[in-house]
């Protein structure tokens, strides 16, 4: 759930708010013996300011709460977890290049998810990194006429988090080793993140798109998401659509299924749907 609200015409307020239930998760040992069930979830709620520097070039910022409480309590390890609690911050940089006739070139980057590790034991040592994440973003829009645009983009993620050490198979040596990988400080994890042994292609995400728009009412999108496999080997095609209308807006979309058996994505034939409110006819 997001909304905003304009202080005037340069500058704007922002809250998000954002809750995921993963359902019941029944645990095991190494053994398949069975163990607790939990209920895990992630909550994050976001307070942002955005400001229009130029008539091209705008600014933003948010500051973010995340609890994610992946297990409480004794599990049936005789570890006690709880719920992990950090902060983080965004920043951005947008910029608006449309002429008079609605075409040219909009570009942005950002730097999210910039913030402390997390934890969900009492041992300070067992911290891990949260995703920070740097994008890069860039659309062409060709308005064709009046009824009629289209739009081309690409977006580029990068994680900024580095590759966590291979298992050896002596545990004195694991053991170390993820030691000393946790106990980098967050700014430099996020150095190490462009160091880290792996090639600057396959470190990337991308996710190409195109939308067709009928008289800002009527829109219909396709696109595609890469993922390198020593990232997590997500590669699947989307398609969408979307109406608009005075006070309220609707968008709707669909994971075409890809991969079989073990590189089958597992959101395939997922839909997703989207509603937008429109609480304030007043324009700046």
């Amino acid at each position: 759930m997001a909304g905003y609200y304009k202080l005037d015409e340069a500058s704007a307020i922002s809250s998000t708010m954002r809750f995921f239930s993963l359902g019941n998760i029944q645990l095991t040992d190494n053994s398949g013996n069975i163990l607790n069930s939990v209920k895990p979830s992630e909550f994050a709620l976001d307070f942002g300011y955005s400001r229009k520097l130029t008539d091209n070039l705008s600014i933003g910022g948010a500051l973010r709460y995340i609890n994610s409480r992946l297990v409480t309590g004794d599990v049936g390890t005789g570890v006690v977890y709880k719920a992990g609690n950090t902060v983080a911050a965004d920043l951005g940089i947008y910029y608006h290049g449309l002429n008079e006739e609605g075409s040219g070139l909009n570009w942005g980057i950002s730097l999210t998810n910039l913030g402390g590790k997390i934890g969900y034991t009492n041992d300070a040592k067992n911290k891990d990194f949260i995703p920070a994440n740097m994008g890069l973003g860039l659309s062409y829009v060709n308005s064709i006429n009046e009824s009629n645009r289209i739009t081309f983009g690409i977006d580029l993620n990068k994680l900024l988090v580095p590759i966590a050490p291979k298992a050896t198979g002596v545990y004195s040596t694991d053991s170390s080793n993820l030691a000393e990988y946790r106990s980098m400080g967050v700014m430099s994890s996020w150095m190490k993140s462009f160091s880290d042994g792996s090639s600057i292609t396959s470190s990337f995400q991308a996710s190409l798109g195109v939308e067709y728009a009928y008289n800002d009412q009527f829109f219909f999108r396709g696109g595609y998401f890469y993922e390198d496999k020593s990232r997590g080997n997500r590669k699947y095609f989307s398609v969408g659509a979307g109406f608009n209308a005075n006070s309220f807006g609707v968008n709707i979309s669909y994971l075409v299924p890809s991969g079989s058996g073990v590189t089958r994505n597992p959101l395939s034939n997922t839909v997703r749907l989207g509603l937008v409110f429109h609480l304030s006819s007043e324009e700046y």
